[in-house]
């Protein structure tokens, strides 16, 4: 029975390792899935990390890595020979192998290019120029195909051939003589119909596919949308070059939100497992400069309003709330906004009617809170008057913060820009400076005519 990660097992081959006892350490890692070997290696030291990959054969060794997050798996392949590396990539499957030698120094990754096999180097060739987040780039170069003038026997055959070559197939690409996508076969289909049918005849032609330099979000967006557990990748002249699996999809969904999270927090090019203090540093300090700068020019806006503050000192005690209730307005409209475009709930083709309902939703919200927030100073201050101009404040200020919020994802959307960028630090240093120059202004006026 496959061993679960505990504290127990950790202090176990903590220790193993400490007493050199070599032989129940291997048997009890071979006994682990890779994922859990790789959540194993993430808690010991890296010292011990290594220990544990010397223990392991190279097919072993590679499926651990494909599961080790990307600051722990730089770190082991750094520490490994190319010797070492060379056997992990010939066990990979193409797609895996590229991203691995593609996370190599240039020179180191050439170097590896020329000592595997001539399949994988040719595969590695055609693979690493393809962007890496491309329908090229997290392609597998493993499928199978016949020609659409094939029989059905001659297609199960095909498939047989392709057993040790292709780990999981779940549909049959059928191509014409130039080598271009022209249909799909389910498994059932071909089991069903009879061995002497054409497959041509009993392919569905409309088979759905991805250029080959679309997007990795986009290709996502086409699985889940049309259920695929598999989806062909071709070329711009429509030739069958791989195939992309449900678990590369995956992977693809967990790290395009794992990216909008951290660009919604100000962090960029962050992964969580990274340990060096400086790297962190570098990836959250721009937008914290941006902050301290945006936090300035709002400094410099109270101060434009001086006299305003001189003569009622009270003003100033609503700062917090203005500042809070603008932030907060934009940020929830954007990030209901970039949720909604990464999931395709939301399109670029509509983006009038998805501000309007922000603006009826923060016109909504606006009118409630600044009634709450006019009666509050009103009664507070001694003067309904400036509570009035407070509330309109905040109304005003509600708006236009939804507006921001919900507009800016969209137009960088259709931009061609990263959405997330329009959320977190950048939203809400932005509407804190609207809102205290809509809030000073307003109760300015009002009071220079009072």
């Amino acid at each position: 029975m496959p061993q679960i990660l505990s504290e127990e097992l950790i202090d176990l081959v903590k220790t193993l390792i400490g007493e050199k006892n070599q032989l129940p350490l291997k048997k009890l890692i071979d006994e682990m899935r890779p994922a859990d070997v790789a959540d194993l290696v993430e808690h010991l030291d890296h010292g011990d990390r290594l220990h544990i990959f010397e223990l392991l054969n190279p097919d072993g060794a590679g499926e651990v890595l494909l599961e080790m997050e990307a600051p722990l798996q730089e770190r082991i392949l750094s520490d490994l020979d190319n010797k070492a590396i060379t056997k992990i990539i010939q066990e990979l499957d193409s797609d895996d192998a590229a991203d691995l030698v593609g996370d190599l120094p240039a020179e180191r990754a050439r170097q590896i290019i020329e000592t595997v096999g001539e399949d994988v180097s040719r595969d590695l060739r055609k693979l690493l120029p393809y962007p890496e987040d491309s329908a090229g780039g997290i392609m597998a170069l493993e499928y199978v195909a016949v020609n659409a003038e094939a029989t059905v026997q001659e297609a199960i055959e095909r498939i047989r051939n392709k057993r040790e070559e292709v780990e999981n197939v779940y549909y049959l690409f059928v191509v014409d003589d130039h080598q271009r996508l022209v249909g799909v076969v389910s498994l059932k289909d071909l089991v069903l119909e009879s061995p002497s049918r054409k497959v041509k005849e009993i392919m569905n032609p409309e088979v759905i596919s991805a250029y080959v330099y679309n997007d990795q979000e986009e290709v996502a967006h086409l699985v889940k949308k049309y259920n695929l557990v598999s989806i062909p990748v071709v070329d711009e002249h429509r030739r069958l070059v791989g195939r992309i699996t449900h678990d590369d999809i995956i992977d693809v969904i967990e790290e395009e939100a794992d990216e909008d999270i951290a660009l919604m927090a100000g962090v960029i090019n962050q992964e969580i497992t990274e340990e060096s203090p400086l790297r962190i540093s570098r990836a959250r300090l721009p937008w914290l400069i941006l902050g301290l700068f945006g936090g300035i020019l709002a400094a410099l806006v109270i101060n434009q309003f001086e006299a305003s503050l001189e003569k009622i000192v009270a003003l100033s005690f609503f700062f917090p709330v203005i500042m809070a209730m603008g932030g907060n307005t934009g940020t929830q409209a954007a990030t209901v906004a970039v949720r909604g475009l990464a999931t395709g709930d939301i399109s670029v083709m509509n983006i009038g009617k998805r501000i309007w309902v922000e603006m009826k939703v923060a016109l909504v919200n606006g009118i409630i809170c600044g009634i709450l927030l006019g009666l509050v100073v009103g009664i507070w201050l001694s003067s309904y008057t400036l509570g009035l101009v407070v509330g309109i404040s905040l109304i005003l200020i509600i708006i236009g913060s939804g507006f921001v919020g919900a507009a800016v994802p969209l137009v960088l959307k259709k931009m061609d820009i990263d959405p997330a960028l329009a959320t977190g630090p950048f939203v809400t240093t932005s509407n804190d400076i609207f809102s205290l120059f809509v809030y000073l202004t307003l109760v300015s006026l009002a009071l220079s005519l009072s």
